[in-house]
């Protein structure tokens, strides 16, 4: 049978004092019944409500996890994502690789709160350590350059060369979320032309380079800034802006784990096989871009 404890127990089960548990019931958050004027609380239900306060580690959560599957959070690459489907794969299930596209600075954060293995990014490493945060150590990988630039339909829009044309001809400009690094590569693209972002006519957001590729494509947006395989996929014009490094963050904690070298070890060998190279300029190995800050760098 259920054990049911009165007030005084529960107060005394908690460490809580009564008065603490009578608010606690009016504010409707601890599970209790009135029974002949008298409050009574099942323990079972009272236990499960201590387990859903409960604060579990995440950092320790995900390095259990690492056992089943690698979680990737940040930006957006089309030849990153035909790699982590081959890996998967060639895994048959063994072991998977799963991946979610928030941006640059929202994968960082995620990566600098526990929330995930590794964080693509395109960034720069000032940007890149701010949005891992304080006391976090990180090494960047450098996976590939690619290129980055306008993709427009140039049968439409002939004579738009740069993104001060976009403006003056108050063309409809796809934009990225805020928190990706495409979309922080324009606003940094505008200052440099003395423009801003309010000078724009934005649609938008878009999640992906293909999803904004599409709506250029389909007249839903005049221009945007993509990178250059999305462009030639959906049979559009490309207009280069930059050639930009795409790195993978990871801790330094989980740097040597079996699973994340083995999935390195894939990219290694497998990114120049994945597919179309358009826009890529690749290299024989992944190189170290540089280590975020330690708790005593953080102190100094």
């Amino acid at each position: 049978m259920p054990e049911y404890l009165t007030t005084r127990e529960v107060a005394r089960y908690l460490r809580l004092n009564e008065k603490k548990i009578y608010a606690l019931v009016a504010e409707g958050r601890l599970p209790a019944a009135r029974i002949s004027g008298k409050w009574l609380f099942p323990r079972h239900l009272v236990d499960q409500w201590i387990e859903k306060k409960t604060l579990v580690p995440t950092v320790g959560t995900l390095e259990r996890l690492l056992d089943q599957m690698l979680v990737i959070q940040g930006s957006d690459d089309w030849l990153l994502g035909r790699a982590i489907e081959r890996f998967n794969q060639e895994a048959g299930g063994d072991y998977s690789v799963v991946s979610s596209r928030l941006g640059s600075l929202a994968g960082l954060r995620a990566l600098g709160r526990g929330h995930a293995h590794l964080a693509s990014y395109h960034v720069g490493e000032v940007e890149a350590r701010g949005a891992l945060g304080p006391g976090s150590a990180h090494y960047g990988l450098l996976l590939f350059h690619r290129e980055q630039g306008l993709i427009l339909d140039r049968a439409r829009h002939p004579a738009v060369r740069d993104l001060s044309d976009v403006v003056e001809n108050g063309l409809r400009f796809a934009e990225r979320q805020p928190l990706s690094g495409t979309y922080h590569l324009v606003l940094a693209a505008l200052a440099g032309l003395g423009l801003a972002r309010d000078q724009l006519s934005r649609v938008g957001p878009f999640a992906s380079h293909l999803e904004l590729a599409l709506a250029v494509r389909s007249g839903h947006a005049d221009v945007g800034v993509g990178i250059q395989v999305v462009a030639e996929q959906c049979g559009l014009d490309f207009v280069p802006l930059t050639r930009e490094p795409f790195k993978l963050a990871v801790s330094t904690d989980t740097m040597g784990h079996p699973r994340v070298a083995r999935f390195f070890d894939f990219l290694l060998h497998n990114l120049p096989r994945v597919g179309s190279t358009t826009g890529y300029q690749l290299s024989n190995r992944l190189d170290v871009l540089g280590q975020g800050p330690s708790p005593d760098e953080e102190r100094t």
